[in-house]
Order: structure tokens, then C-alpha cells, then sequence
């Protein structure tokens, strides 16, 4: 049953990656981000209407992409919990 469940997730990201709905949450969290500004997980939800799996899955890739940056920890404004956020990683130019 175990093996059933991995072959069948690992299928679905296989189609999901071929069909671009990866890239279509990508994009749609990105823009919602704003430069300047962090985020955790749960705002990233509040504000895109997306589930925080696939949140958390896509700023997961993101970050492995340079896409987004870790950025400080704080308190989320919709948990109250000290989480680390996300945030558009600065431009080269700017640490010059």
C-alpha cells in the first residue's frame, strides 16, 4: 500500500511538471510578493487562496531556485507563531 501511494505521488508531480501547474503556482505566489517585503507560509495562503501545501511545496522549489530567499524570523500576522519567511532575493547591484 505504501509503495502505491509513492508511485502514484511520484506520477501526479511528473504530469503536474509536463502540464506547467507547477509553474502556475509559482507564479501566482510570486505575485503576490512583493520586493521589500517577507512573508511566512500562511500570509503566502491568505493572500493567493492556494491550500499551504501547495504554498509551502512551491516555495520550497522556489528557494531551491533562487526564486525567493529565507529571510528573518518574526511573528506571522495570521498564526502569532515566530516563523522564518520568504522574500524576493536582492539584486546583485544592491550589494555593491
Amino acid at each position: 500500500m505504501r509503495t502505491q501511494v509513492a508511485s502514484t505521488s511520484i506520477a501526479t508531480y511528473h504530469s503536474i511538471k509536463r502540464d506547467g501547474t507547477v509553474s502556475v503556482r509559482q507564479a501566482q505566489i510570486l505575485a503576490a510578493v512583493k520586493p521589500g517585503r517577507d512573508y511566512t507560509l500562511q500570509e503566502l495562503v491568505k493572500l493567493t487562496g492556494l491550500p499551504v501545501n501547495v504554498v509551502s511545496g512551491r516555495c520550497n522549489e522556489m528557494r531551491k531556485d533562487g526564486a525567493l530567499a529565507p529571510s528573518d524570523k518574526r511573528n506571522c500576522s495570521v498564526t502569532g507563531n515566530r516563523v522564518t519567511t520568504v522574500k524576493l532575493p536582492s539584486a546583485q547591484g544592491a550589494l555593491l
